[in-house]
């Protein structure tokens, strides 16, 4: 097959890093990939590069700037002249129905990361764009969602059922590991202490991730336990996303035991590094650093939101969303419980990726799905 992905960046966002983990797959198992992005450059580029796959920009200048970079496309997609046109994300979902207009005899896909996102967070150019996907969702031949809630989700928004399939993301269990001499000599790096135990909460800085309800689960644990504990923010881009939420650690009097990381591209190191992950968010379709997290033998505290609890299995808790209580209580719990430590549950929690959340497993039923859809007899 000639699979053509179209993404809005290749910077390190969960959604890019599953199409370079997808695309990459393919390209091994003999299909010809090519990818087309909004805006330029990216840190995931590279590994794109190195599969030798073909990437085009649009040359996204803005928001708004959108003429140019549509007559692009429908010129890149006339001469790549693909099989499957697999697109990513709302924005690009619906650029691609429009260019799919102009040579619908080949197959559009549309995939969808989200699931229960309250609207109201965010802006009216958000607002407005949901509605628009909603409105087009009859054209995709296949809509592909990452979690069974956004199926679910899919639906309640007046999506097909009929065109809407799940396929978990896949996680690279090959990078995703422990190791405990880069374990150690992250948490010399940040200047954590052997004796402290490390909770983190890995993501960026968004409405929908909740940090502000995080904050308020530590500041709600025990004293006894806060002198034990270092609490690590990973993610954030600028200081500018963290200033409100630094000034709430601050009022918290939790000053003394935050550790402020920004997005950095090796991120398995700071996973590694952890004690428990938590995911505090409010709405979610696969998180990613969940199972990231257990694949490399960490504990996980997660709200009930999105396939999480699906994810965490029986290798940590999960507790009811925007709870600041129960999440503490969950934290507390999940550090005190020796069920979750020692070699057995490192064995086990990875065991249950792999066996689960594999990227074959992403590559497998993403090819049989677009294989069917342009009858084509990959066997």
């Amino acid at each position: 097959m000639k699979i053509f992905f179209f993404i809005r960046c290749l910077e390190l966002g969960g959604a890019e890093r599953q199409l370079v983990n997808l695309a990459v797959n393919l390209k091994e198992r003999g299909h010809e990939i090519f990818v087309a992005t909004m805006y330029s450059g990216g840190d995931l580029a590279a590994i794109l590069s190195q599969a030798d796959i073909a990437i085009y920009s649009l040359e996204k200048k803005s928001r708004w700037h959108l003429i140019r970079p549509f007559l692009r496309l429908l010129k890149l997609r006339r001469s790549v002249n693909p099989d499957v046109l697999h697109s990513y994300g709302p924005e690009v979902n619906v650029l691609a129905t429009m260019a799919h207009f102009f040579s619908s005899n080949k197959a559009l896909v549309w995939g969808i990361r989200n699931a229960g996102l309250d609207l109201r967070m965010y802006g009216r150019f958000e607002r407005a764009l949901s509605r628009i996907q909603c409105a087009l969702s009859k054209f995709p031949d296949l809509i592909i969602a990452n979690s069974n809630e956004g199926r679910l989700s899919g639906i309640r928004d007046g999506f097909s059922p009929n065109r809407l399939e799940v396929v978990h993301n896949g996680i690279n269990t090959q990078v995703f590991k422990p190791n405990d001499f880069e374990r150690n000599q992250t948490r010399l790096r940040l200047g954590i202490a052997s004796n402290k135990k490390v909770v983190g909460v890995v993501g960026r800085i968004d409405p929908q991730k909740d940090h502000r309800t995080f904050i308020e689960s530590i500041s709600l644990l025990p004293e006894a336990l806060l002198s034990e504990i270092r609490v690590a923010c990973i993610g954030y881009e600028s200081e500018d996303q963290i200033r409100e939420l630094k000034i709430k650690v601050v009022q918290s009097g939790l000053s003394k035991i935050f550790l402020w990381v920004p997005r950095q591209k090796d991120s398995y190191r700071l996973i590694n590094s952890l004690d428990l992950l938590v995911s505090s968010s409010n709405a979610e379709g696969f998180s990613n650093v969940l199972a990231e997290a257990l694949a490399m033998g960490i504990p996980c505290v997660a709200t009930d939101v999105g396939d999480s609890k699906q994810i965490v299995s029986n290798f940590g808790l999960i507790v009811p969303p925007q709870d600041p209580p129960a999440l503490a209580l969950g934290i507390s719990r999940a550090l005190n419980d020796h069920s979750f430590q020692g070699p057995a549950y490192k064995v086990a929690a990875r065991a249950h990726v792999v066996d689960n959340f594999s990227v074959d497993q992403l590559g497998d039923k993403t090819e049989g799905l677009l294989s069917q859809l342009v009858g084509i007899n990959t066997l």
